[in-house]
Formats: C-alpha cells, sequence, structure tokens
C-alpha cells in the first residue's frame, strides 16, 4: 500500500460531507420557514396589545387634558406610513405618538391596522389587519388572535 505525501481529506471525502450537510439543510429549511413566520405573526399581535394599551392611556390623557372628549368615530384606518399631527389633536394621534408612530406589521409590510373602539372610553373593542377598508381578508389581532398566530 502506498503511503500519501500530504494529511488531509479527499474530493470524495469534501463531497460527501458536503452532501449530508445538504441533506440536513433540506430536511431543516420547511421547519425554520414556519417558525420564522410565526414569530413576525406573534409580533404582530404583541403591537396590537401595545396599540390597545396606548389607546386607553390616550383616552385617560385626552380626559385630564380637557380636550372637549372627542374620541373620534370609533373606527381608525391606519398605516405605518401615516402621518400624525403634532401636536396630537385626537386619540390615533395620542396613542401613536405614544409608540413612536404607527408600527408596520412585521407579517404583512403594506397592510393597514384597523381599530374598533368605544367612542366614548377609548376601549379597543377589536384589531385587525387589512390590505385596505372593508376588506374581506382581515386578519384578527385582537382580542383573539390564535387563528392568525397558528395561520399555515
Amino acid at each position: 500500500m502506498k503511503k500519501r505525501k500530504h494529511a488531509g481529506f479527499s474530493m470524495v471525502e469534501i463531497i460527501v460531507v458536503i452532501a449530508i450537510m445538504a441533506i440536513i439543510a433540506a430536511a431543516l429549511a420547511p421547519a425554520l420557514i414556519k417558525y420564522i413566520g410565526k414569530s413576525r405573526r406573534t409580533r404582530d399581535v404583541d403591537t396590537a396589545k401595545e396599540i390597545q394599551a396606548s389607546y386607553m392611556r390616550a383616552a385617560v390623557e385626552m380626559e385630564k387634558e380637557s380636550t372637549g372628549g372627542n374620541l373620534g368615530s370609533g373606527s381608525a384606518l391606519v398605516r405605518y406610513d401615516t402621518v400624525l399631527n403634532s401636536p396630537p389633536q385626537t386619540l390615533e394621534d395620542y396613542a401613536f405618538a405614544e409608540l413612536g408612530g404607527v408600527p408596520q406589521s412585521a407579517t404583512f409590510k403594506d397592510y393597514y391596522w384597523e381599530i374598533e373602539y368605544d367612542p366614548k372610553t377609548g376601549q379597543v373593542k377589536k384589531i385587525y389587519l387589512t390590505p385596505a377598508a372593508n376588506a374581506s381578508n382581515q386578519y384578527e389581532l385582537y382580542p383573539d388572535s390564535e387563528d392568525f398566530i397558528e395561520k399555515k
């Protein structure tokens, strides 16, 4: 048997290792993609909860400042590029000013936050992600978000 001059790996050994790594990566990719999607949806649900809490604090702040108690129509449709009034004048202005602006959805980049609330108290009833006003393919994020998080 011939003795090798250089210690190292042969080309066949390297190819076998690369093939094994490719098989492992192909097996893990779908699970990783699903996990990333679920984490984005969970982040949107957390953002919706922050919006809900911010609305409640904004309603209290407006009541303290005695700005007339006009909390709007009970519905808001806002997107991350919405321009807020400065200084705040509406409930949305107060709520999103506290958050540093309207947050962008992690799951759907150009979707709107549709917020339904009680115009007397500022209590948020529902928050959806929707592509546009009156769209049929809304995703409910608050208060019932389980279907959205577990979406395949």
